[in-house]
C-alpha cells in the first residue's frame, strides 16, 4: 500500500504535523509520519488550509519548505510468507530437473516433462512479481 507524508525539505528531512491546538493550527516536526492517502498533493493541502483551517502566518509564506513523499507500507511478516510462497514453484521446478536429467526410463522423462513444462510457466510469474516485489 503506498501512502503520502509531509516532510521538510532540509536536512534533516523531519516528518511534519499540523495540528489544531485550541483553535489554531501549529507546526511540528515528528519521528512518525502522518499518513495522508496517496493522491493527496501540496496544491489540495494548501486549498484544504486555505478553505478549513487557517494556518499560522509563517507556513502561509514557508509551504515552499515542505515536500509530500510517498512510502510503500508494508505489513511486518507478510512479504516474507509471499516470498516464501513464490517460491514454492522454482524449487519444485529444480527438483523436478534434477529428477528429470537423472532418471533414465523414458516413460518416465516423458511424464515427468509435462509436469516440467507447467511448473516453467508458474515459475516465470512468481518470478515476474518477486522482480516487483520490492
Amino acid at each position: 500500500m503506498k501512502i503520502k507524508t509531509l516532510r521538510t525539505k532540509r536536512e534533516p528531512k523531519e516528518f511534519v504535523v499540523i495540528d489544531n491546538f485550541f483553535g489554531k493550527n501549529m507546526v511540528f516536526t515528528s519521528l512518525l509520519p502522518r499518513l495522508m492517502h496517496v493522491t493527496t498533493t501540496m496544491d489540495l493541502l494548501k486549498i484544504y488550509y486555505e478553505e478549513h483551517s487557517l494556518l499560522p502566518e509563517d507556513i502561509n509564506f514557508n509551504f515552499d519548505d515542505y515536500e509530500l513523499v510517498e512510502y510503500d507500507l508494508i505489513e511486518a511478516g507478510v512479504v516474507g510468507a509471499d516470498i516464501r510462497n513464490k517460491l514454492s514453484s522454482p524449487n519444485n521446478l529444480v527438483s523436478m530437473l534434477k529428477l528429470y536429467f537423472e532418471e533414465i526410463d523414458k516413460e518416465k522423462k516423458d511424464k515427468l516433462e509435462q509436469y516440467i513444462k507447467k511448473e516453467i510457466e508458474q515459475s516465470e510469474i512468481s518470478i515476474k512479481y518477486l522482480s516487483k516485489l520490492l
